[in-house]
């Protein structure tokens, strides 16, 4: 009886042992991949600021053609960077929907006539300030021309299914929308140009 009770032991204290070596192991590649993604944000960032002209402030105004320009690193195209300096969060912002990238997308629309929605993941590496941000936060996104737009945050909303029409719907001048991958759970973020 002691021996067996003495075998169930080591056996419970050997499967203890083995599943916080397989949690350190987890923690150890996802902080890996936190790393990698932020390293090569990092890269993208300095490639599309080198490829870009001087970037200065801009005024988002009507045009004839609201087609957005792209830059070209690595064999995507981005059409600019988002940018919010209060959580210290800048990222570039892919042209194309559905390309399997860690980066936000061009969901639909352009800046330029005040319809762009911008989409992303909670993943790493994508929309990192998204626990912390609030309505009254400065945004910004820089074009491929280098022109830099001011928005602020003006609502928040919280929803378990986007679609497409709620999206096309909205008013603001810019919206970001993610995926919370852990509470499967929309986020969407009004901005509108800074006055």
């Amino acid at each position: 009886m002691k021996k067996s009770k003495g075998l169930i032991t080591k056996i419970c204290f050997l499967a203890g042992a083995c599943l916080i070596a397989v949690a350190a192991v987890i923690f150890a590649l996802w902080q890996w991949n936190v790393n990698s993604a932020r390293k090569s944000a990092e890269v993208y960032l300095q490639s599309l600021y080198d490829l870009m002209p001087t970037v200065e402030g801009a005024v988002v105004e009507e045009r004839q053609n609201n087609a957005m320009p792209t830059l070209s690193v690595k064999d995507t195209d981005f059409v600019g960077i988002i940018e919010v300096p209060k959580y210290q969060s800048k990222l570039p912002v892919c042209a194309q929907w559905g390309k399997l990238t860690k980066y936000p997308c061009v969901f639909s629309g352009s800046v330029y006539d005040r319809t762009m929605k911008i989409g992303a993941t909670t993943q790493k590496g994508q929309y990192d300030f998204y626990k912390e941000i609030s309505v009254g936060d400065a945004l910004f996104f820089t074009d491929a021309q280098g022109n830099r737009y001011a928005y602020t945050v003006t609502d928040l909303h919280y929803k378990k299914q986007v679609q497409e029409t709620d999206l096309n719907e909205n008013k603001s001048d810019l919206t970001l929308f993610l995926k919370n991958v852990y509470d499967f759970e929309y986020l969407v973020i009004d901005c509108n140009v800074a006055e």
